[in-house]
């Protein structure tokens, strides 16, 4: 009997060690669960969106967000100085890239739940519908919102 509770006992304390290294792991390799704002994106990121041939040499993130678990560039989003970029490899088109002036309607259902995403609706002048998810923590898939509508309101 003592041999069983010892091997039990060895057992699960393997089992939550594990587990914690588990959680260390993913902790260390994954982006926050909030928007980032430009400059607070770790080079890190930065450099698998430069990765993915999604930004100009001297174009600048101003808000990102990743719904991903361990590569950003599987589903991310992001506002820059010159487009609004769309990417998940789920889609059938997996990157989408906007400029401003291509935008006709935005619009914002916020959900202010911290364990649902808030959704961007964007409808482009010739009548495509893309929907994107933000982080409604620190509020800021508004401030997201509000840059990039300020960004499409601009005159060209």
């Amino acid at each position: 009997m003592k041999l069983f509770l010892k091997i039990t006992g060895i057992g699960c304390s393997s089992l939550v060690v594990l587990l914690l290294a588990l959680v260390i792991f993913i902790g260390s390799v994954a982006p926050e669960t909030s928007v980032y704002v430009g400059n607070e994106l770790p080079k890190k990121f930065v450099k698998a969106v430069r990765s993915q041939n999604l930004l100009e040499e001297d174009e600048r993130i101003q808000y990102f967000y990743s719904d991903a678990v361990f590569d950003v560039t599987a589903s991310m989003y992001f506002l820059s100085d010159r487009k609004l970029v769309l990417q998940s490899e789920e889609w059938q088109q997996p990157s989408i890239l906007l400029k401003f002036h291509d935008i006709a309607e935005l619009d914002i259902y916020r959900d202010q739940s911290f364990f649902s995403d808030s959704t961007i609706f964007v409808t482009t002048h010739a009548g495509e519908e893309y929907a994107f998810p933000l982080s409604s923590e620190k509020n800021l898939d508004e401030r997201f919102y509000k840059a990039l509508k300020a960004k499409v309101n601009e005159p060209s």
